[in-house]
C-alpha cells in the first residue's frame, strides 16, 4: 500500500513561512535596481573625452577640495543610468563615505538613488565644522546605513542645481521629507559651490528624463587628486 504523505505540518508551516517572507521583505533596505559593466564606464568616458587614471580625484577628493581641474572640453549628450552609476562607483574610494552607489533617471527631472554610508565620518566633521550641528542626527540615523531617495533635480541659475527630496529611506524606514530637505540644504549648497568654482565647467543646458541625463556645456578634461 502506498504510504500517505503527512501534509498537516506543511499546512501549519505555510502561514509562518509567508509571515517570515513578508517581514523579511519589509526590513530589507531599499536600493535602486541598476546594474552596469565596464562597457558602461568606457561609454561614459568616451562621451566626455575624460581622462581617468590612478591620479584622478575621488568623490571625497572633490567634496573636500583636494583636487585640481585640467583643461576644458565642450560636450553634448545623454548619460544613461548605467553610465552614471558606473562612473560614480569608479571614482568612489573603497573606504570612502559612499559605496555601492546606484542612480536611476526615472522621468521628467526625477531620479532615484541609493548608497551605503560609511561608519567612519570623522573627515566630514573635521573639514566642515558647521556639520557638527547635525552630528547627533547623522550618527544615529545615517552612519553605517543604506540610504535611498527619490527626488527632483533641475538646472538653477548659472552653473547651479536645485534639488528636492520626494521620499527618503534609511534602511527600510522612511524619513520625513521636510526634515531630510532641511538637512540636505547644507550639502546642496556645498555641491553648488563646487560646481560654480570648478575650472572648465559650464552648464548651458541640463535635463533629466527616463532616457537619461541630457547635458550641454563644458567639463574639465581631467580632475586630479591633490590629497596627501
Amino acid at each position: 500500500m502506498k504510504k500517505k504523505r503527512k501534509i498537516w505540518p506543511f499546512i501549519l508551516l505555510s502561514p509562518l513561512l509567508v509571515i517570515a517572507v513578508v517581514v523579511g521583505l519589509f526590513f530589507l533596505p531599499k536600493t535602486v535596481n541598476v546594474s552596469y559593466t565596464e562597457d558602461d564606464l568606457q561609454s561614459y568616458l568616451d562621451k566626455g573625452g575624460i581622462l581617468l587614471n590612478e591620479d584622478s580625484a575621488s568623490i571625497e577628493d572633490i567634496f573636500f577640495g583636494n583636487y585640481t581641474a585640467i583643461g576644458s572640453r565642450a560636450v553634448e549628450g545623454t548619460i544613461t543610468s548605467a553610465e552614471a552609476t558606473a562612473i560614480l562607483n569608479e571614482v568612489a574610494r573603497a573606504d570612502g563615505i559612499l559605496t555601492n552607489i546606484r542612480v536611476k533617471f526615472t522621468g521628467e527631472n526625477t531620479y532615484e538613488a541609493s548608497a551605503n554610508i560609511s561608519d567612519q565620518l570623522d573627515e566630514i566633521y573635521t573639514t566642515f565644522p558647521a556639520v557638527e550641528d547635525y552630528r547627533g542626527w547623522i550618527d544615529t540615523t545615517l552612519k553605517g546605513r543604506t540610504i535611498y531617495g527619490t527626488g527632483v533635480l533641475v538646472k538653477g541659475e548659472g552653473d547651479t542645481f536645485e534639488s528636492e527630496f520626494k521620499s527618503i529611506y534609511v534602511g527600510s524606514l522612511p524619513l520625513p521629507t521636510d526634515q531630510a530637505n532641511d538637512y540636505g540644504e547644507y550639502l546642496g549648497t556645498k555641491m553648488n559651490q563646487i560646481f560654480t568654482s570648478l575650472p572648465g565647467f559650464n552648464m548651458e543646458s541640463f535635463k533629466i528624463d527616463a532616457e537619461g541625463l541630457h547635458f550641454k556645456g563644458t567639463i574639465p578634461t581631467e580632475i586630479r587628486s591633490t590629497a596627501p
